[in-house]
């Protein structure tokens, strides 16, 4: 009965007195202050069962490094290295600490705990480098990986503008990150939809890295012992067709780009929708059409076009299918990035592709 509230059992509220309340309240604040991060519209604070310095804090490294001058990899790296250290024994200081954290938001006037979490901290920083391999991905220019993104650049990959993220969602992916959890599809989902909506606009900043990454590590995620098929650069010998039909297309709109110019609203822009959700139904159309471009082109560069087009659709057996679900869509987004990444990385001249076949 002491540990109930005006009867009500549910409760199980115990006495505090005034000191002890006023001490949980300056730690608390003293977490705020010095070990938080806010999460859109909620907070997280966490802290070690022994002493852990700036520079060997994973939740730091999820936030991002100021400077990305060392490696595209920077966060990953140091990951990595600080597991293989404490998994050699160099770091014995920190292989039986352990992590909590904690994941609060406002609700009338009061502090609300939303999440929490805890663990050994060589499992955390584990999780943490996981997180950053899985959202690896190809630079859209095709020269090397893009840069680690910042845990607050993969929330604002979802949305428009990043004051719309919401705070569950936001409390969600943290836990994903830290917990190394799958990607719920709808996250997945989000990123589809704004990357869809970049590709048909123009005058939205193409390719956001974060959003490709994300999509990607949920599919590396999707199976519980890993993707091995969803690498961070282009991989021609993917199982999926949805894939395939996603290079297909970035090389039917460089071959357009490489006939005819600029000309405005392109293939990718009045038909990715399309293909993206009915490929069976538009690459075909596509794909004969591709012949009168390929008309307009010097011998040696339309001759390396119809070896490219001639391998992709060799990889979708009987062709393409006539409709694609919502992970055959991503797969299809990735296959169209990472493809389009590869040719921007090899750029074809006529002059190149004349010398490659004398």
């Amino acid at each position: 009965d002491a540990f109930s509230s005006f009867g009500l059992s549910q409760s199980a509220n115990a006495a505090m007195s005034a000191e002890a309340a006023q001490k949980y309240v300056d730690g608390l604040n003293d977490l705020i202050r010095n070990h938080s991060r806010k999460l859109a519209n909620a907070l997280v604070v966490h802290w070690f069962k022994e002493q852990v310095t700036p520079q060997d804090d994973p939740l730091e490294w999820l936030n991002g490094f100021e400077t990305q001058e060392q490696t595209e990899a920077a966060a990953q790296g140091a990951a990595r290295r600080l597991l293989d250290a404490i998994r050699s024994g160099k770091r014995a200081d920190l292989g039986n600490n352990h992590y909590y954290a904690l994941t609060l938001s406002g609700a009338s006037g009061r502090v609300m705990v939303r999440d929490w979490m805890e663990g050994p901290f060589e499992n955390l920083v584990s999780n943490i480098e996981a997180w950053f391999t899985d959202l690896s991905i190809v630079a859209r220019d095709g020269n090397g990986q893009a840069y680690d993104p910042k845990f607050m650049a993969v929330c604002g990959a979802l949305v428009r503008e990043l004051k719309d993220f919401p705070a569950p969602t936001a409390a969600t992916l943290w836990k994903v990150a830290v917990q190394r959890l799958p990607i719920p599809q709808r996250l997945m989902a989000q990123a589809l939809a704004r990357f869809r909506i970049d590709i048909v606009d123009k005058d939205q900043p193409p390719f956001n890295h974060a959003r490709m990454g994300l999509i990607k590590a949920y599919f590396v995620r999707l199976n519980p012992g890993g993707n091995t098929t969803m690498t961070a650069y282009l991989n021609p010998e993917h199982p999926e067709p949805a894939y395939h039909c996603g290079r297909l297309l970035a090389i039917l709109s460089n071959l357009q780009r490489a006939a005819l110019g600029d000309v405005g609203a392109g293939v990718v822009q009045r038909y990715y929708a399309a293909a993206s959700q009915t490929p069976g139904l538009i690459i075909g159309r596509l794909t004969s059409n591709a012949r009168n471009h390929l008309g307009k082109l010097e011998g040696g560069l339309a001759h390396w076009y119809e070896n490219r087009i001639a391998d992709v659709m060799g990889r979708l057996g009987d062709g393409a299918p006539r409709i694609l679900d919502l992970n055959g869509q991503g797969l299809f987004a990735l296959g169209y990035y990472q493809q389009l990444a590869a040719l921007r990385e090899g750029k074809k001249t006529n002059e190149t592709v004349q010398g490659e076949n004398q």
